[in-house]
């Protein structure tokens, strides 16, 4: 370790000694000095806990006031994702919009090809590395992918033949923000946790995208478009509107280098 390095750990220690009880001994939090921040920040993530960046040289008498001044936000934090950790591993994963409810079993093995197996129906078996806690978010986020592949491109090709229209691809992708888009191009963007989500929803997106080949922009003709192909396009955009990532198992939003 440099003396660099030890200096900014024993910065940290110190830190670390004199804030309450119950947030430093717990290990959803992480703090960490950087010469490119220029103000202190909270970050809150299911992959790390509450992270606290420090800015380089500034008091640790500030520093620790600052932070307690934060306490409530933290614990609350800490205490949320905790209760998102505890989704990581499912023991079921409801396929809403395929009408499928599989049972999860994990299998301590790396032998599992793309680390998973299905072992009958509806059932999946599962790789889970005991070192590494999101092992199975990993696995899961793959058979997922697959199975959005298998599910969700033939039903874009079906509504896109039934409505006189052409697309370039369908490519299924894990956004965190989006559901759907599409490129002027005419590539088709779909969000594979759109499987979790009720079938009429599946395809209120679908058809969304698929209008955008015809009108880019949500100009009056774009909803004018849509309306007339599905009639119910406003119940359903409001109750896509009010889901929520809390409304997603954290296994399936979960984002890390590996997934």
């Amino acid at each position: 370790m440099s003396r660099m390095s030890k200096y900014r750990t024993s910065i940290l220690d110190q830190i670390i000694e004199n804030l309450p009880q119950n947030i430093r001994s717990d290990d959803l939090l992480c703090l960490r000095i950087s010469s490119r921040a220029r103000r202190l920040i909270f970050k809150s993530s299911l992959m790390t806990g509450v992270e606290i960046v420090i800015p380089n040289g500034v008091s640790r008498s500030w520093v620790i006031e600052m932070i307690k001044k934060r306490i409530q936000w933290i614990t609350d934090s800490q205490s949320s994702i905790r209760k998102r950790r505890t989704e990581i591993n499912p023991k079921e994963v409801d396929l809403k919009s395929m009408e499928e409810n599989w049972q999860i079993f994990q299998f301590t093995s790396n032998n599992l090809r793309n680390g998973f197996s299905i072992i009958g129906e509806y059932k999946l078996l599962v790789g889970f590395d005991s070192e590494d806690f999101f092992s199975v978010a990993r696995n899961l986020q793959s058979w997922l992918n697959q199975k959005a592949e298998a599910f969700l491109i033939p039903w874009v090709s079906l509504l896109a033949e039934q409505r006189n229209l052409q697309f370039n691809r369908v490519n299924i992708k894990n956004q965190k923000t989006r559901w759907g888009s599409c490129s002027e191009k005419g590539n088709i963007n779909l969000n594979r946790n759109l499987l979790l989500l009720p079938k009429h929803i599946v395809g209120y997106v679908i058809h969304h995208e698929l209008t955008h080949l015809q009108h880019l922009d949500h100009s009056p003709k774009f909803w004018t478009s849509l309306t007339n192909v599905l009639p119910e396009c406003g119940k359903f955009r409001n109750e896509l509107k009010s889901i929520n990532e809390f409304d997603i198992p954290a296994w399936a939003y979960l984002k890390t280098k590996q997934i």
